[in-house]
């Protein structure tokens, strides 16, 4: 436990109210400051987060701390608890949340990701939108030695940004241009305790080993790689979009119609070694299809666009049948034995969210086959649109899809794919 008023000898500054404000106008709009709609913030009790919630109650009235247990140590729950103890003496309002116990293998990511999804489900309940995050300076050269090392491309080489969308939310991350050692003075200067993790000095994990190590010369070095990552991203981006806008058309049944010169079939690198643009645009198309969280490989895309056809990532990609040119790309009638209760705010599949009323004797499924009327839209599309199922038998499915029977009552289902095809980040170095 820290907790000192002393100043450092090093003439270390704290953070300024001031200093916060003017970041937070630069990162963008947030919202009106209304208890309706709070500024919620991710606290573990660390010296990052803790001064992170303090700036930001010192620059908006309602906020909101949600303090995730992640139930991986005995002690944590304890941890959690007088994380919000502490918030409270703030005058910072604080819920605590804790994980369900996950699944053996690869720890820290499945933790990282369950995070996530108590945090965006907490923040929505909440009625925010936008989620608050810690990560400072030295965590982003951090970040960027690490996917340096396991050669990462110049999408990845962009780090961290202060703006994304993910899911439902938008998260910010105010302090990347702040060293910690500044954040940790803020708190010793009003007098505000934190907790320190132990897992934060073990060397069994590879990013203490490169916090350890990173040189002065190394992060500056990691600055220049995130510049010129960021402006070449940038380019990328405004042709990802314009070559979006002309050659793909998105189908009401979380379909996609492509036009021919989409896939460029045949096609390898570009002449100035970057990857080919339309590979980068079928992969992004795939996550989006298939729900998925992140881009196949790059190889798997190459090799399924010089095929023309052929299926990855939950999805299908075919030439569109009959007078039209082009290809479809649709999610994959496998691999949908997902069941999920029929509740307003549900969401199925990674895709499609469920707005109706809730339905205690009902369940969210896979439509299925036998459910077509008509040759509005290809067969192979409608299976894997969502219904809603009671014992063995489909009792209704979402409004404004076309082709299916007319019989069958009409639910509110919105897509909800996660991570937008673009623009989901600012590319600023």
């Amino acid at each position: 436990m820290v907790g000192t008023t002393e100043l450092d000898k090093d003439g270390v500054r704290p953070v300024t109210p001031g200093e916060f404000a003017d970041i937070m106008s630069r990162i963008g709009p947030v919202g009106p400051d209304e208890a309706a709609h709070p500024l919620c913030i991710a606290v573990s009790g660390g010296g990052d987060s803790m001064a992170l919630a303090l700036l930001a109650r010192g620059w908006r009235r309602h906020v909101l701390a949600l303090v995730v247990d992640h139930a991986l140590r005995p002690e944590s729950a304890g941890e959690a608890a007088l994380t919000c103890q502490r918030l409270a003496e703030l005058d910072i309002p604080a819920r605590q949340l804790t994980l369900a116990p996950l699944r053996p293998g690869g720890i820290q990511n499945r933790a990282r990701e369950a995070r996530f999804g108590v945090l965006e489900s907490a923040c929505i309940d909440a009625g925010g939108s936008v989620l608050l995050v810690a990560h400072h300076e030295a965590d982003q050269e951090e970040t960027l030695w690490m996917r340096q090392e396991r050669g990462s491309g110049p999408r990845g080489l962009c780090g961290m940004a202060a703006r994304t969308v993910r899911g439902r939310i938008t998260l910010l991350r105010p302090l990347l241009g702040i060293r910690p050692e500044r954040l940790k003075m803020t708190l010793r200067t009003a007098g505000v305790s934190w907790c320190e993790d132990p897992s934060n000095q073990n060397r069994r994990f590879r990013r203490v080993e490169v916090r350890q190590d990173l040189t002065d010369a190394g992060r500056r070095a990691m600055h220049v790689l995130r510049q010129g990552a960021c402006a070449r991203q940038k380019r990328v981006e405004d042709r990802l979009a314009a070559l979006m806008a002309c050659g793909a058309a998105w189908q009401p049944e979380g379909w996609l119609k492509l036009a021919p010169e989409i896939l460029q079939l045949g096609g390898g690198e570009d002449h100035d070694t970057e990857p080919l643009l339309e590979d980068e645009l079928l992969g992004r198309l795939i996550r989006l299809v298939g729900g998925q969280d992140y881009v196949p490989s790059r190889q798997a895309v190459v090799a399924l666009r010089r095929a023309g056809k052929g299926s990855l990532g939950r999805v299908c990609l075919h030439p569109l049948r009959g007078r039209e040119t082009g290809w479809m790309l649709y999610r994959e009638a496998r691999n949908l034995t997902e069941k999920r209760p029929a509740r307003h705010g549900q969401c199925w599949d990674g895709r499609w969210r469920y707005l109706g009323p809730d339905h205690a004797d009902a369940v969210v499924a896979a439509l299925g086959p036998r459910q077509r009327a008509g040759r509005a839209v290809p067969a192979c599309v409608l299976p894997a649109l969502p219904a809603l199922w009671v014992g063995g038998e489909p009792v209704a499915v979402p409004e404004g899809m076309r082709g299916l029977r007319p019989d069958l009552p009409r639910v509110t289902f919105v897509w909800d794919g996660g991570t937008p095809l673009t623009g989901e980040r600012d590319w600023t170095g």
